[in-house]
Formats: C-alpha cells, structure tokens, sequence
C-alpha cells in the first residue's frame, strides 16, 4: 500500500468516527442549548489551531514540505485560531457581534482546511517526513472539518 492511500483511509476512518460522534452525541446535547452555550465548545477547540505552526519547525518536522504548503497552512491555522478567540470573545461578552464573528472564523477555518487539503496533494505532503504532525491530517483535520460542519449547523440553525 502506497504512504498516500495508507494516509487517505486512516483520514476517512477519522472522519467517519468524528462524524458519527457527532451526530449521535454531540448534535442531541447542541439541539437544547442556546447559540452561546453551544458554539463555545467548538470555539475553544478550534483556538488550538496554533498546532499548524508544527510545520514551520524542523525540532516537530524533520524533512519540512516546501514553503508553498508550509506557510499558507501554518499561517492560515494560526488566522483561524485567533479568529475563534475574537468570536469567543464576542460570543460571550458582545452578543450582537457573536454571529457575525462566528461565520467569519468559520467560513475563514473551513476554507484553510480546503487550500490545505489541496496544497498537501499539489506538493505530495507524504513524501516528506513529517514527524508529530503525520497525526494533524489525519486525526486532528477531521475533527476540525466536522466541528466546522457543526458550527454551520448552529449558525443555520440560529438563523431559522
């Protein structure tokens, strides 16, 4: 089995697990509570997208991927964790700006995650030795892209 098939199943059995955690338990507690008590979780989770700064490191990433997928992804996890502190910010201490900071990180951190996806298949991210960070596409990203599709939910949800 090639590294790249091997990183794609572990990536969908990660993604299927996130998803079924999510619609068998997370989605049933989100359903009662309010749009501050329920973005907060995922708010919180998403502000540990510093993670992405591993890939600028040689002490976390021996044999670094070139620039063009380095930087675009370290730098647009670190935009999106601090765009989930400003919405968990707002969230909590301005609630008319809480939803329009919410979509912001959201739509921000989603589409990150998609030039990600895209630049680690344009410059073959297996081929490098990543270290540590192997664990971040294909453990951590799931979790993120279905905590995304949560956000979504509650801000659609909300606007019903």
């Amino acid at each position: 089995m090639t590294p790249t098939t091997v990183l794609y199943i572990q990536f969908y059995f990660s993604l299927a697990s996130f998803a079924l955690i999510a619609w068998w338990y997370v989605v049933p507690a989100l359903r009662g509570r309010n749009f501050a008590e329920a973005i907060t979780p995922i708010l919180l989770l998403h502000s540990f997208r510093h993670f992405g700064l591993l890939y600028l490191t040689t002490t976390a990433i021996p044999s670094p991927p070139p620039a063009g997928f380095t930087a675009p992804t370290a730098y647009g996890d670190v935009l999106t964790a601090l765009l989930a502190f400003a919405a968990l910010a707002a969230v909590r201490r301005v609630p008319r700006l809480a939803v329009p900071a919410v979509w912001v990180f959201n739509v921000v951190g989603f589409v990150d995650l998609g030039i990600a996806t895209v630049n680690a298949s344009r410059f073959d991210l297996v081929s490098y030795s990543i270290g540590v960070a192997y664990m971040l596409p294909i453990f951590v990203v799931p979790a993120l892209i279905v905590t995304h599709g949560l956000a979504f939910w509650l801000l659609l949800r909300r606007a019903r």
